[in-house]
């Protein structure tokens, strides 16, 4: 196939929708979120805030960062999400 097949491909295809709830604000997070701190991984790495990631803690009911691949929640310890 080359690129003019593409465009006539396009101009027959369906239009986009938004999903509905993309911007919506979950319920019970008006005041934001309970952070529950930095994984041990991160510290001891020392990465900064801009290079973690959030991971959510379904015991804690909360949001704690660290490094891409921990995975234990640093305040309970849960393992499971």
């Amino acid at each position: 196939m080359n690129i003019e097949d593409y465009d006539e491909d396009a101009r027959g295809a369906a239009p986009v929708f938004r999903f509905p709830l993309s911007r919506t604000t979950p319920a019970g997070s008006a005041g934001g979120f309970k952070d529950l701190g930095t994984g041990a991984v991160a510290r001891h790495l020392g990465m900064t805030k801009g290079q973690m990631t959030g991971h959510w803690c379904s015991r804690c009911h909360g949001i704690w960062f660290g490094y891409a691949l921990e995975v234990e929640c640093p305040q309970c310890g849960n393992r499971h999400g």
